[in-house]
């Protein structure tokens, strides 16, 4: 007798843990904070190369030089690229170095970008750029990036600081198409005043109403959406998600 309530003691034991045990998936707010950390934690090794090296203030000075200038960074551009590229493993639509004047010195995949102002290679990136304060990393919506390419990516600004001076940003860009791979299928990113930046079902421009995102679920042409809060850094978007 006292065997059997042994065992039956042991089999309640090996049961309850099995039906108190759950299986959870992440949330796609969740998914979308995982996509960002894998490139902050690249980006910083980039930084790293940039302060050891002093890549801002060297490349500002040759862009400086009255002659001769552009001739010695075709020669450090490779060199450059090479130490960048050793430290970084995420893949990037294009990886820039700005100095504290918004002067583009180094894009890795672009070499005729070196000299020009942010201003002239996009606006938008110039005046969100512009406006940052170098405390912290930001993220900035998706743009049309090469410009009139028709690709789109959000990027990363990692402020660059050197003996507690600012000297510039780092701007991975990093293609939109990574929300394809981590987002089920019609979801929907929308800012705080409507304006959607990602959507999957509907080419042009949608507009949503504000107040009604802050509700839990929304109708988006015809469809009901549930919707998620998402606070990152910078950022407050609205995930919607069917």
């Amino acid at each position: 007798m006292k065997i059997r309530n042994l065992c039956v003691s042991v089999l309640m034991i090996l049961y309850l843990p099995s039906c108190s045990t759950k299986i959870t998936t992440k949330s796609e707010v969740q998914l979308i904070s995982d996509l960002f950390s894998p490139y902050i934690n690249d980006m910083s090794n980039a930084i790293t190369i940039i302060q050891k090296h002093e890549l801002i203030a060297n490349l500002t000075h040759l862009l400086n030089m009255d002659n001769g200038g552009r001739k010695y960074y075709l020669l450090e551009y490779e060199h450059i690229s090479e130490m960048i590229s050793n430290v970084t493993e995420q893949f990037y639509d294009d990886l820039i170095i700005i100095n504290s004047s918004y002067t583009i010195l180094y894009s890795m995949k672009n070499i005729d970008l070196y000299g020009r102002r942010l201003s002239q290679l996009s606006p938008v990136l110039y005046y969100f750029v512009s406006n940052l304060p170098y405390d912290d990393i930001a993220i900035f919506k998706p743009f049309e990036y090469p410009p009139m390419s028709g690709n789109y990516s959000f990027c990363i600004c990692y402020p660059i600081q050197l003996d507690d001076r600012n000297k510039g940003f780092c701007i991975g860009l990093i293609n939109q198409n990574k929300f394809y791979d981590i987002l089920p299928a019609d979801s929907i990113i929308a800012e705080t005043n409507g304006e959607v930046i990602f959507n999957i079902i509907q080419r042009g421009t949608l507009k949503l109403d504000e107040n009604t995102l802050k509700k839990s679920s929304i109708n988006v042409s015809g469809k009901k959406y549930n919707i998620s809060l998402l606070k990152y850094k910078n950022i407050t978007w609205y995930i919607l998600y069917p």
